[in-house]
């Protein structure tokens, strides 16, 4: 093609067509202009293609991320529901008795899961991911970035979570020494021990177990308060990456 057009500028410059060659040199020059801009063109709209790839490939990663908080929130409220059946069930045990020897049994058998507790911290790998790439800049809708940043940037583990860890390991130091007798401290290591017998626990008109109970019971609610809160938020964050991959 190179060849071709500079045979025609040889042949009209050697035919001394001069203004026919100015045109065609302008000409010329015109549509190698239109050719850089054509590449220049196609260029960035690679460019463009590639960071929108990319910005999908995070959002479909941050967005399998929020799906499991779902879970993670979801079992959490589930087992606090399954805590508070049992917290209950105490009550119930200490106000129907005040005979140690049927109530202790069951209390101990309850500690399994009134000595637990769980609490939320969202997947952040993705979105940490992202940001040491520093590629935050990806996300086009701005609407969309805020929310991502103010989400991951809370502190999950706060005051309301805490006291959930504190209240329930309060309560075990509490109780555990309370609910220990002789009896059971046989029928856990087969040895005698000079332990006060079972009859001897009073924790069913302890205040203070009481009081374990039914704080363990209002964080639960704050918690769980909490967890609806953050599923709305996540719902939210769903469907605005799901409209932003969608366009």
């Amino acid at each position: 093609m190179i060849k071709f057009f500079r045979k025609i500028r040889y042949n009209l410059m050697e035919t001394g067509k001069t203004g026919k060659y100015f045109k065609y040199a302008i000409g010329e020059i015109i549509l190698v202009m239109i050719g850089i801009l054509l590449a220049l063109q196609v260029n960035d709209w690679n460019t463009k293609r590639l960071l929108k790839s990319k910005e999908q490939v995070y959002l479909k990663q941050i967005r399998i991320s929020l799906n499991n908080d779902l879970e993670s929130i979801k079992e959490v409220k589930e087992f606090n529901a399954e805590k508070a059946s049992y917290i209950d069930s105490t009550f119930i045990v200490l106000e129907q008795s005040s005979n140690p020897e049927k109530y202790v049994p069951l209390i101990i058998n309850y500690m399994s899961v009134m000595a637990e507790f769980n609490v939320f911290e969202p997947n952040t790998i993705a979105f940490e991911n992202m940001i040491a790439a520093e590629n935050i800049d990806l996300i086009t809708n701005m609407d969309l970035r805020k929310k991502l940043s103010l989400y991951y940037q809370k502190d999950f583990v706060n005051i309301t979570q805490e006291r959930i860890k504190e209240q329930t390991r309060k309560f075990v130091d509490d109780i555990i020494p309370k609910i220990t007798n002789r009896q059971l401290a046989k029928q856990l290591t087969t040895y005698d021990s000079h332990l006060p017998d079972i009859s001897e626990t009073t924790i069913h008109s302890d205040p203070q177990v009481y009081a374990h109970l039914v704080i363990m019971i209002a964080n639960m609610d704050a918690q769980n308060e909490l967890l609806d809160t953050t599923t709305e938020e996540i719902k939210l964050l769903i469907d605005l990456i799901d409209n932003n991959i969608q366009s």
